[in-house]
């Protein structure tokens, strides 16, 4: 059973005044609200929300969990996995999870059990948890460590390793909207584009980070939604320990050759976007998670 609290603590008037310090160029006409603040009674490493009602978290052990009622109550299952860095939930039945010791696995019964599928890298050389996960469904989809990207089209029977752009610095995150087609984000702001799953790679630019920086991390401190070439998103936190530290969101309508930014009224953590709907997941404490919607506003 899960203790929820949709009270906003004390401090974010402060946070909120450091983030707003921290913007990085003009504000989109929108703003994050806070859905709800919640804790759980099991691990917590990673977690999204896919709409208000679905929610799944991943942690140590390959503990995982799931609720289909926000939150209230949770499913909690063993993956039979190392520590659970990067998720991406499909619908309420599909979930993929990756993290360490090369482990992948994917639920098609939401949560309720989980399979083991082809080691993403050889165990004996990978460097780094997988922290990122972008799939189109229960076949096709991207993964990727901070040092290597990744492609399947069986269902994860098989891993395609790909060449990272020549000039990129560590993954920071990664996005597929179409079969072949995404981008990838290093953790100095640098954009890459494919169009042919990682075989070959177009810079497109840089979001100024500024003083925001992305800490080397087994965590996903970087989530990236295209909804097509051109219509992005980017939340980027600057600290995997829920603390009072700059959680900033960059729009582009350009596919990233221009962005605006605006800082997020959460304290940062590890972060997930859904594919869909602008909801926001941030793991804000031990075990605690908070989910936060983008309302866009209109004149």
């Amino acid at each position: 059973m899960s203790t929820r609290n949709t009270s906003k603590p004390q401090h974010w008037g402060i946070l909120i005044s450091l983030l707003l310090l921290c913007s990085c160029s003009n504000r989109q006409s929108g703003s994050w609200q806070v859905g709800g603040v919640y804790d759980a009674s099991h691990n917590i490493m990673t977690a999204g929300f896919l709409n208000e009602q679905v929610v799944a978290t991943g942690g140590v052990g390959g503990e995982m969990g799931y609720s289909s009622d926000g939150a209230e109550t949770w499913l909690v299952t063993n993956s039979m996995a190392d520590c659970r860095y990067g998720m991406d939930i499909i619908s309420p039945q599909v979930i993929w999870t990756c993290g360490g010791a090369t482990h992948v696995r994917r639920s098609m019964d939401g949560g309720k059990t989980w399979q083991m599928l082809a080691a993403f890298g050889d165990p004996r050389t990978i460097r780094g948890a997988c922290h990122s996960a972008s799939f189109l469904d229960e076949n096709t989809g991207w993964l990727a460590n901070s040092n290597m990207f990744g492609t399947t089209t069986d269902e994860g029977a098989s891993w395609t390793l790909r060449s990272l752009p020549e000039a990129t610095d560590k993954i920071a995150t990664i996005d597929t909207y179409l079969p072949g087609e995404g981008y990838l984000l290093d953790q100095s702001g640098v954009l890459f584009y494919t169009k042919d799953d990682g075989q070959h790679w177009t810079e497109k630019s840089q979001i100024e980070l500024d003083s925001l920086k992305m800490a080397p991390s087994a965590y996903q401190l970087a989530a990236m939604r295209f909804s097509d070439a051109d219509h992005g998103l980017v939340v980027v936190s600057s600290s995997p320990f829920g603390e009072e530290k700059p959680v900033i969101a960059f729009h582009t309508s350009d596919g990233g050759e221009t962005w605006t930014s605006e800082p997020v009224p959460v304290l940062a953590g590890p972060v997930y976007l859904a594919r869909e709907g602008g909801y926001l997941t941030v793991i804000t404490g031990a075990n605690q998670i908070t989910l936060l919607k983008y309302e866009e506003h209109f004149d």
